[in-house]
């Protein structure tokens, strides 16, 4: 199990781009960060800002949505209008973006309270460093072989088998309900949740599913499962990159987590179906062996209790963890939630916290992505930039003589690669174990 967003999220301030000499061309300032000290201009001389944007996609703007004037926006979202990119400064609705200023220039810091003119090539910037960074994770599990400290130790198993009786339905009582869930506490482990399973009865729409963590006032992850079943159906929901780290940039070590949803909330008429399960122990051996052998592998990484905490009247509007504290756990209850979960290993702390080694690779493995597209030109971009250099002679940078030479930027690559090394055993109990190489008798 790798968790490929919160790695690039940790890599991406490694190496930085110096910023354009015109001002008119600045790059946005969350590009100019470099721990490490590498910047990516330095990897070889064609790599300028000039030639890169020569050719940026054209269309790349036209990916962001027109401004409506009825949608709500989020901070951080982007839109087009007025043949400009805008981003959101804060939440808002209604509130158009400028049309443009005296001098028809968008700049970056052009803008209302509500939008600020964005730089969509710092976004395509952005987007190649990303995709560096993912292909030298992989890259590097691949060569040195580390995809099998990835293992998983519980694939997609569920927390209880069956369904509620239709007649089995909670009472709603304004309550915070759900589970709280303490995966094993144990560093390179990682519980994952694939699927949320909902039973309902007496109506349709939406409900609003938070994860929270001990650490952590706000949610961790926030989900509106649009239910569509009538009449007591039960209805699977996927969800993307809900992890339960032991320890991230957005939880302490350990801890709890709590899958919830606010019965205040919940479409008029709607009711929860509860699954009668006494989740304090281990059920029973006689009358369902199967279930057993499930309960006793699930816990074995995952302690899992049902819990309901009085809603304070904010909670909708503002959502926030209340004091655990209050938690009155009800043992036989499920409040109409199943959780499919999968437990990893997990090499992503190990990456993150050796970072700085990755640097050198990540600013060649992001030069020779670039180069390699100036290179091809998929776009077809005819400028000065584009013809300063033959293809032959960036291929020949790039790759070396294709008669043998061993040289160029491809082959500095690979030789970075060899050197990386990441040594991961004896680190925990459960994934990095210590692996004895022992002694080998043969007979001569």
């Amino acid at each position: 199990m790798i968790r490929i967003p919160y790695i690039v999220n940790s890599l991406l301030p490694l190496v930085g781009w110096r910023q354009a000499y015109d001002p008119h061309k600045a790059i946005d300032s969350e590009l100019l960060q470099s721990e490490s000290g590498l910047y990516f201009q330095d990897a070889h001389p064609l790599m300028t800002l000039d030639n890169i944007m020569a050719v940026m996609p054209e269309e790349l703007r036209f990916t962001y949505p027109e401004w409506n004037l009825a949608t709500p926006y989020k901070k951080g979202q982007k839109v087009w209008h007025e043949k400009c990119v805008w981003i959101a400064l804060q939440d808002n609705v209604g509130k158009e973006p400028p049309a443009n200023d005296f001098n028809g220039d968008f700049s970056a810091d052009f803008g209302g309270d509500y939008w600020r003119a964005y730089n969509f090539f710092s976004d395509f910037l952005t987007q190649q460093m990303q995709a560096g960074v993912t292909q030298t994770v992989q890259t590097f599990l691949q060569m040195k072989g580390l995809l099998r400290e990835t293992k998983d130790l519980l694939e997609r198993r569920t927390f209880f088998d069956g369904a509620g009786r239709l007649n089995n339905v909670q009472p709603l009582q304004g309550n915070v309900v759900g589970m709280e869930i303490n995966p094993v506490r144990s560093m390179g482990v990682t519980a994952k949740i694939e699927r949320i399973g909902l039973q309902m009865t007496g109506a349709t729409g939406s409900v609003r599913v938070y994860l929270f963590h001990s650490s952590q006032p706000n949610p961790i992850k926030v989900a509106d499962l649009n239910f569509t079943k009538t009449n007591g159906g039960f209805q699977w929901f996927d969800v993307k990159d809900w992890y339960m780290p032991y320890i991230s940039d957005s939880n302490n070590s350990g801890g709890s987590w709590y899958l919830v949803y606010n019965q205040n909330d919940l479409p008029q008429g709607m009711m929860a179906i509860n699954a009668t399960k006494d989740w304090s122990r281990e059920p029973c051996m006689t009358c369902n062996p199967g279930s057993v052998a499930g309960w006793r592998e699930l816990t074995k990484y995952l302690l899992i209790s049902p819990f309901k905490t009085h809603a304070y009247e904010t909670f909708a509007q503002y959502p926030e963890l209340w004091d655990v504290e209050d938690n009155i756990y009800t043992n036989t209850c499920n409040y109409g939630i199943n959780v499919e979960v999968s437990v990893g290993c997990d090499l992503s702390d190990f990456i993150v916290e050796q970072r700085m080694m990755f640097a050198t690779v990540l600013q060649r493995q992001v030069a020779v992505n670039l180069l390699r597209t100036i290179a091809m030109n998929p776009d077809v971009r005819v400028n000065r930039n584009q013809s300063n250099v033959s293809q032959q002679a960036i291929l020949y940078e790039l790759d070396g003589n294709p008669q043998g030479r061993a040289g160029g930027l491809g082959y500095d690559l690979k030789k970075g690669y060899e050197a990386l090394d990441l040594n991961t055993r004896g680190i925990d109990r459960i994934c990095l174990t210590c692996q004895p190489v022992g002694v080998r008798y043969r007979t001569v």
